[in-house]
């Protein structure tokens, strides 16, 4: 039997083949099969006991609930970064600026879908990033997932994007989404980094 401690504002609740746990950050509903959970409380804190019929089973299960229940609890962080003259980022709620009325730029790879792709969305990233147009990044603003722009002391000018959701896989879908706007260029440098990228320039073909 594996265990893990459970972050104090998270609180779970079990029932027949599904277990529900609630954070600050949203709740989620997973089902549990043939895993049998017991909940103790110990010194340290509440503690989740996790068994089943094979240990690999049960490990593989026990990493992604505890993964669940801190992102869930805390939420998970990552900043993108833009580098290039004129690179920023706006931050826009579509029912204050549009309306109803057609946005007049698009999403890459939704230049045929733009009416479906925005609908039901009600926050807008607008990106300028050295196009003749502003990209845009429709997310939903009623989830947790939050996507700001970084203007502290007004030094980075909205340059750093912060990206924050209660999900890993679904933060680093949005991430990769955003970056692929435009990749770091290999030459020159301009693109959307991640905030701790490092990328090694190369020379062109007359500095060669």
């Amino acid at each position: 039997m594996q265990s893990f401690l459970l972050p104090k504002n998270v609180h779970i609740y079990q029932s027949i083949g599904y277990i529900k746990i609630e954070g600050p950050y949203g709740k989620c509903i997973k089902k549990i099969g043939e895993l049998t959970f017991n909940i103790i409380k110990t010194i340290e804190g509440t503690r989740l006991f996790i068994s089943s019929a094979t240990a690999r089973t049960s490990s593989s299960y026990l990493l992604k609930l505890r993964q669940l229940t801190y992102g869930l609890a805390y939420g998970f962080r990552r900043r993108l970064r833009l580098k290039g003259i004129g690179f920023r980022g706006i931050r826009h709620e579509m029912s204050q600026t549009f309306g109803k009325k057609k946005p007049s730029f698009f999403v890459k790879g939704f230049r045929r879908k733009r009416i479906t792709f925005f609908k039901g969305k009600q926050s807008l990233l607008l990106i300028k990033i050295g196009y003749s147009h502003e990209v845009a990044y429709p997310f939903n603003s009623n989830d947790k997932d939050i996507i700001t722009v970084s203007r502290i002391d007004s030094r980075t000018k909205g340059t750093l994007i912060a990206l924050k959701a209660n999900s890993l896989t679904q933060l680093n879908q949005i991430a990769s989404e955003i970056q692929a706007f435009r990749y770091p260029d290999i030459y020159k440098g301009k693109g959307i980094y991640y905030n701790r990228e490092v990328m090694k320039l190369k020379k062109g073909k007359r500095q060669g």
